[in-house]
């Protein structure tokens, strides 16, 4: 069954090791780039460079337009004959967000529902609000992908997330 697995930056290794993901996408500060884990062919190894910021600001790289675009057709090449693994420095916002991305375009009308299954698996998960919107955008969603957002309430806050995974099919969930 194809699974999404978000994991923290640290744990890269361990988690890719333990699922052999055929593709691998890593969101975190431009310039911080990890090697590609030797489970991972190298050309299914996406990076976005992007700071973890809802709102632009002097001196950092908000999320932008060209970045989710591209994270979105990345996403949309993953055949799911084998698990993906969405990774960025804690696993809570930037990895979280990507997480409900992916599940929405795979379960299109059930947007609500793939943040609640992200929210069963991570109480700490708190996607990028910004990411969301934009893709939301992007993907036509009309603001189902904000109000799956303000459905999963309010996180746990902590500062490094746990591995953890939400199967597809949410059917199966």
């Amino acid at each position: 069954m194809p699974v999404v697995h978000v994991c923290p930056w640290a744990e890269v290794p361990v988690v890719a090791k333990r699922v052999r993901p055929s593709h691998l996408v890593s969101l975190l500060d431009p310039g911080d780039w990890p090697e590609t884990p030797p489970e991972v062919d190298p050309d299914r190894h996406h990076r976005v460079g992007v700071h973890d910021y809802a709102e632009p600001q002097d001196g950092v790289i908000a999320p932008a337009e060209e970045h989710v675009r591209a994270l979105i057709d990345f996403l949309r090449g993953w055949d799911t004959s084998a698990p993906i693994l969405i990774h960025c420095f804690a696993g809570v916002s930037r990895s979280t967000a990507s997480a409900l991305i992916t599940l929405a375009l795979h379960n299109p009308g059930r947007e609500v529902e793939a943040a609640e299954a992200i929210r069963l698996q991570s109480p700490a998960a708190s996607p990028n609000r910004r990411i969301l919107r934009i893709a939301d955008g992007l993907l036509g969603l009309d603001g189902r992908l904000m109000a799956a957002l303000a459905a999963m309430g309010p996180a746990r806050p902590v500062y490094v997330n746990k591995p953890f995974e939400v199967p597809l099919d949410l059917w199966s969930s």
